[in-house]
């Protein structure tokens, strides 16, 4: 275990007794904690296979929830909470660095937390801002023919790894395939396996993916929007992410995405979808 307590300087471990209590502080926070409510309510408080394995961290005001930390079995942490909190996040990566591998949440949340890890000798190999966009069912237009998504298959996998690996180098200056090849396979598959990863492949190619990262009433959070270079300019990547957004109203409140700040032509696709900015972000992956 990445956590070998049920608390860490001021944070409590929270288990599935508090489930309610840590839902209902997503519900009051939605644009930083949609994928942590996600998570909730696929049952990782009680280790479902339905999400990724982890841990909610929770800093007490009293005997109420004054901020949360999620840290997962891969090291990436969400925090949603106070300098207090951040303090403990710290002394986790310090006790156990593999905890703390990637960081992404509120812009000014994360740069606090990761001038503590500077502090312990860590650095960033890749930092990214972003800005979170959201969009209610009222506010969704679309205007034209949803593209046609079907659930990837575990015979879709091989395309899809090339796919998140060409996203990846494209949007982010990182080559996942390199670095680790087997863990990023791996780590595609248990998503596939869960069901939210969709498609469109109309002939012996895929067009267009993208995938659901955690889905609860207060939304869902959609991730991994990319169309294939050479279909560009077809209105391909418009259609997609209205189909999928489509996907996510018909079972949420809202949805929401990041894109990264200087993607502007992403981020006018999102607007003219209905998408409004919510969220500075930022996501910072720490060197091994």
């Amino acid at each position: 275990m990445l956590l070998s307590s049920v608390s860490v300087g001021g944070l409590r471990q929270l288990g599935p007794s508090a489930r309610a209590e840590a839902y209902a502080f997503c519900e009051a926070s939605p644009d930083r904690a949609t994928y942590i409510a996600g998570w909730i309510k696929d049952g990782g408080l009680e280790r479902s296979t339905l999400v990724p394995r982890g841990w909610l961290l929770a800093d007490m005001r009293g005997s109420a929830i004054d901020g949360l930390v999620y840290v997962s079995n891969t090291g990436i942490v969400i925090p949603v909470a106070g300098e207090r909190a951040l303090d403990d996040v710290a002394d986790i990566a310090r006790a156990n660095p593999n905890a703390v591998r990637v960081v992404v949440g509120e812009r000014e949340v994360v740069a606090s937390l990761f001038a503590r890890l500077e502090r312990l000798g860590m650095e960033a190999r890749i930092c990214r801002d972003q800005l979170g966009y959201a969009v209610e069912r009222d506010e969704f237009r679309c205007g034209e023919q949803l593209l046609p998504l079907l659930v990837a298959r575990s015979s879709d996998l091989d395309e899809l790894v090339e796919a998140s690996a060409a996203m990846a180098r494209e949007e982010a200056n990182d080559d996942p395939q390199a670095r680790n090849p087997e863990l990023f396979r791996s780590r595609i598959a248990e998503r596939v396996a869960r069901g939210r990863d969709f498609i469109h492949r109309p002939e012996d190619e895929l067009l267009f993916k993208t995938n659901v990262a955690a889905l609860s009433p207060v939304g869902g959070q959609i991730e991994g929007i990319y169309t294939n270079p050479n279909r560009r300019r077809e209105r391909l990547g418009f259609r997609g992410t209205a189909a999928i957004t489509s996907w996510v109203l018909e079972r949420a409140e809202r949805a929401v995405l990041l894109v990264n700040e200087d993607n502007h032509p992403a981020r006018e696709l999102y607007e003219r979808l209905g998408y409004r900015r919510v969220l500075d972000s930022r996501t910072i992956f720490i060197a091994p």
